[in-house]
């Protein structure tokens, strides 16, 4: 593949990325179901890592939890996206290599991976900052869990059909 080639897909891939963002923020933010509504970001920075498998994945994960750093007010600490979603990206890079095969389960273990991260680090972080109660705040994280992994298809099909038409199928 060309260096254009590759630099083209990457911009597919952040203006997809661009797109499902305004999609949580101007749609998914006011369906609240038990409290909650779906959380994107996570998936967003994982599942192309998933379909990739490559540096340049990671450094996607790590160029989009930067940004979301950049462009969030709320964060538990400075980097806090940036450190999670390369964490969760390095793991989701071994499940697509190593356990499940690249596709949608893959792309559901991955965000997964990466809502358990976010959640439990805030929840960690938080309790220590702010003494807030563990119980409820497992019980509002698994809720948000749920919700967001049934909007995996959302991220999952549009990032999978970008790869299939950078290689060409």
């Amino acid at each position: 593949m060309t260096r254009r080639a590759i630099v083209q897909k990457w911009i597919l891939y952040c203006l997809c990325a661009l797109v499902l963002l305004a999609v949580q923020d101007l749609i998914l933010v006011r369906i609240r179901i038990g409290g909650v509504h779906p959380f994107l970001l996570p998936a967003l920075a994982v599942i192309p890592v998933t379909l990739e498998c490559s540096g340049q994945s990671l450094l996607y994960a790590l160029f989009f939890g930067l940004a979301c750093d950049l462009l969030m007010p709320t964060g538990v600490f400075v980097c806090f996206y940036c450190l999670v979603f390369l964490a969760a990206a390095v793991i989701a890079q071994l499940l697509s290599r190593q356990v499940i095969v690249a596709g949608f389960f893959c792309s559901l273990a991955a965000n997964a991976v990466g809502l358990l991260l976010c959640g439990l680090l805030q929840i960690l972080l938080r309790t220590y900052q702010q003494s807030i109660s563990t119980g409820p705040a497992l019980m509002l994280m698994g809720k948000e869990l749920l919700l967001s992994l049934a909007a995996t298809p959302l991220v999952h099909f549009p990032f999978s059909r970008i790869c299939r038409l950078t290689r060409g199928e």
